[in-house]
């Protein structure tokens, strides 16, 4: 995603979001499921806001 993009975006799926962040998905979930993160639903849907997701410091991908 090109920085264009992102300056479009308002809302992240779960999915775009640990892509972003370095964050893993269960543990995404899981922040925004229990309020520990905002979020939104729409439907089945999770959504981050951009201004979140953007925020938040990236963390490193070592197993």
């Amino acid at each position: 995603m090109n920085e264009i993009e992102r300056e479009r975006r308002r809302l992240y799926r779960v999915k775009e979001a640990c892509e972003i962040t370095g964050v893993p998905p269960r543990t995404m979930y899981h922040l925004a499921e229990t309020g520990q993160i905002p979020r939104r639903r729409l439907g089945s849907v999770i959504l981050l806001p951009a201004s979140w997701v953007e925020r938040e410091p990236t963390t490193s991908t070592r197993r």
